[in-house]
């Protein structure tokens, strides 16, 4: 058994596999396996994969899955959780990199706290270009509110760790952190189906006997124009897949407040999570990507109209409405011409 398994989810972006996986293959750290899952790619990635690092496959030190139809990168990473048979698990994007020593940082902060967690909320951020080489200028990014100097040990009090959750203190994306796998699967902390970095995080904040912030600096993300978060145009199975996501998490939430004595009989924190993660996720999916840019067009008004009438019968018309007045704010155009307010 590997001391840490290295889960790549892969889908098309052929162009930057090469360098993520051989960022992992140089590392000081060497007890480490790689499991990569191709999720339906249209590039010929799973092949390249395989041809190109067909040693390292017939050695073990890569496992290479497929899976038999797209099912998303959330579900992937479920299945790479389960595949993996590390000690520790960490995620690693497809088209991002390690510095050299992460792996042996990563281990040896678990290995000291007997961490469920190890977390850092730094990373290093490449140029808008994409391109990393010896001349690439990076930026150090830190998306939480404070940035931690030395190791912290966060105090197991669940009201903390709920209000650091909240308050935007941690970092929530799942590929920077490193899990006892162990943890993962006796809790059943796995990610789900929608829009799942803001409620998976909750989930094992929530749980984890002892999680470690790190002020080491290991990940590097590619900024590149071709990045799925730097897409800013509208596609209609975007901001269906938003809608109906939006409602299944909702359940999700229901789910965990069952599963965390925390949330049991205290609505108030129930509320504040369930309302923490629509204004995060929205801010994402509909601010940034700037769905609403141009307006309330025939498009997004056919489309949310379907989805809500689908998910809530006749009387979505109202939801509706208040769908398209708060997405409206930010751009504050059309609204008036269209409802006629």
């Amino acid at each position: 058994m590997p001391k840490i398994s290295v889960l790549i989810p892969l889908y098309n972006r052929r162009h930057y596999i090469a360098d993520c996986i051989n960022s992992v293959l140089i590392q000081t750290f060497k007890d480490f396996e790689i499991i990569v899952c191709d999720d339906g790619s249209t590039d010929g990635l799973a092949d390249f994969v395989e041809k190109f690092f067909a040693n390292e496959i017939s050695s073990g030190k890569l496992k290479l899955l497929r899976n038999e139809k797209n099912i998303g990168e959330f579900p992937t990473d479920n299945r790479l959780i389960c595949a993996a048979t590390g000690e520790y698990v960490t995620i690693l994007h497809s088209d991002d990199l390690y510095l050299y020593q992460a792996l042996e940082q990563l281990h040896d902060a678990a290995e000291y706290f007997h961490a469920d967690v190890v977390h850092a909320g730094i990373f290093l951020q490449s140029q808008a270009d994409g391109i990393i080489d010896e001349s690439t200028q990076f930026k150090i990014m830190c998306w939480e509110n404070r940035r931690v100097k030395n190791f912290e040990l966060v105090p197991e009090n669940p009201e903390t760790r709920f209000n650091e959750w909240a308050d935007g203190d941690t970092f929530v994306d799942a590929q920077y952190n490193i899990f006892c796998r162990k943890f993962l699967l006796d809790n059943e902390i796995f990610f789900p189906n929608w829009t799942a970095n803001i409620p998976f995080a909750l989930h094992w904040l929530m749980t984890a006997k002892t999680y470690v912030k790190t002020p080491d600096i290991f990940y590097v993300r590619r900024d590149a124009p071709d990045s799925y978060s730097n897409d800013k145009k509208f596609f209609a199975k975007r901001i269906r897949k938003f809608i109906r996501g939006t409602a299944e998490i909702s359940k999700w939430f229901d789910e965990l407040f069952q599963r965390v004595d925390y949330f049991k009989n205290n609505p108030a924190a129930q509320y504040r999570a369930k309302a923490t993660f629509f204004r995060r996720v929205d801010s994402f999916r509909i601010d940034r990507l700037k769905i609403y840019e141009h307006g309330i067009t025939p498009e997004i008004q056919r489309v949310v109209s379907e989805e809500f009438r689908e998910l809530f019968g006749d009387g979505a018309g109202y939801l509706e409405y208040l769908f398209h007045k708060t997405h409206c704010l930010p751009f504050e155009r059309d609204f008036d011409r269209i409802f006629g307010g």
